[in-house]
């Protein structure tokens, strides 16, 4: 069957993002989200969608990268619709993608896709190694969350840089602080604190996506673990997804993480397994 490719950076036109909504439509959502669709036509966005057509015209399959965090790193995954998957289209896709990063100048990519032996024997042929996996969780909103007296979370100012920076060095390395250079940045991501008797002991970064809470970027001081800071966050950030009449909480942690059973202890639990892919 003879089948025909294009690439459309970033932001998409109505027609182009309808196409690729019809295309996956029905499909879980965490396929929306691997493919970047709250990304598609924002003004901002640095990306762009690899798209496979038949010759009539009919969208049969799509790609979708993004340099999320503006450091020339891009991430994308691939769909391609059932029919069409013994065709070779995926890798026809996977092909496009390469080519319009070269063209973009990136430095590195990374490959996300939902868990599966397909799609493990499909990236290994490509000449990909798992690098990490990333837990998805998912909460309902709180009615009432009530932080003890000692702590309390608000917005980030500026005069909290050096504090901020310092802590999420400490709990992570130098490679989170363009991450939050990124967070700062972006109209569509608040930066919140945490406090305890005016020492900052954790931060996170609140986004609103397709009538969810995202929390990103959630990080409790080194000399403030085990203490019952992250739980609270989390709680907080479920009763600040009711106050903003939203259906759900959603985060991403590491497996490697060793502190992700926090968020069962917060009313999460475990919707999928995100793998993340490197070329050899």
């Amino acid at each position: 069957m003879e089948l025909s490719l294009s690439i459309a950076s970033f932001p998409l036109d109505a027609e182009t993002a309808g196409e690729m909504e019809r295309l996956i439509d029905g499909e879980p959502e965490e396929c929306q989200t691997l493919l970047l669709k709250e990304l598609w036509q924002k003004p901002f966005a640095k990306g762009f969608a690899v798209l496979a057509y038949t010759v009539s015209g009919e969208l049969v399959g799509c790609a979708a990268a993004a340099d999320l965090v503006g450091v020339h790193h891009y991430e994308w995954s691939a769909f391609v619709a059932p029919d069409y998957r013994r065709l070779g289209l995926a890798t026809a896709l996977a092909d496009g993608v390469q080519h319009s990063l070269e063209q973009r100048g990136a430095e590195s990519e990374l490959a996300a896709f939902a868990e599966s032996e397909a799609a493990d024997a499909w990236l290994n042929a490509l000449g990909y190694s798992c690098s990490f996996q990333e837990l998805q969780f998912e909460a309902q909103p709180l009615s009432v969350y009530p932080l003890a007296d000692t702590v309390e979370i608000f917005p980030y100012e500026e005069k909290y840089l050096d504090e901020l920076a310092d802590l999420l060095r400490a709990a992570f390395d130098e490679s989170v602080l363009p991450v939050l250079e990124h967070n700062l940045e972006d109209p569509e991501r608040q930066v919140y604190l945490m406090q305890q008797g005016g020492k900052l002991v954790a931060t996170a970064t609140i986004s609103n996506e397709d009538g969810a809470l995202w929390l990103t970027a959630l990080a409790v001081s080194p000399d403030a673990q085990r203490s019952g800071f992250g739980q609270a966050f989390l709680k907080w950030a479920r009763h600040l997804a009711h106050q903003k009449n939203l259906g759900r909480v959603l985060v991403e942690v590491e497996t490697e993480n060793p502190s992700w059973p926090v968020y069962g202890k917060a009313g999460f639990t475990k919707v999928s397994t995100i793998s993340y892919w490197q070329r050899r």
